[in-house]
């Protein structure tokens, strides 16, 4: 748009609509479900991840647990999400696109009650 116009693409989730998905699902699964229209130019749409805006909104409404300073994260292969078509847990995928482990170079808004900003305090 006009206000930020390196992104070319901007996806928008709200973790209380992320609450209700239990089973392992990938990012392009993620983003197919609340915007279809993108599933025959998804894989081009990866090639320019500093094109790509994620917002998260109401990280304090998300049931499951995001830990920033858990080295074990980057270690252990149940919590790796190193591509968009890996079946990973949302919390996973959220992140990985955090922590510039998936899609490098993308931006990522993640918004919080101020109660809970103490959980994004070693997020890098």
């Amino acid at each position: 748009g006009k206000i930020y116009p390196h992104f070319q693409f901007v996806f928008s989730f709200k973790f209380r609509d992320l609450n209700l998905i239990k089973d392992r699902i990938n990012l392009r699964e993620l983003i197919l479900g609340q915007y279809p229209y993108f599933g025959n130019i998804l894989g081009e749409v990866w090639k320019n991840p500093e094109g790509l805006l994620f917002i998260f909104d109401c990280l304090d409404e998300f049931k499951d647990r995001i830990d920033f300073a858990d080295s074990r994260r980057d270690t252990e292969p149940q919590h790796q999400c190193p591509d968009p078509e890996f079946q990973c847990k949302v919390s996973d995928i959220v992140y990985s696109l955090i922590q510039h482990k998936l899609l490098p170079g993308c931006s990522v808004l993640v918004t919080t009650h101020p109660t809970a900003l103490h959980l994004l305090e070693k997020a890098e």
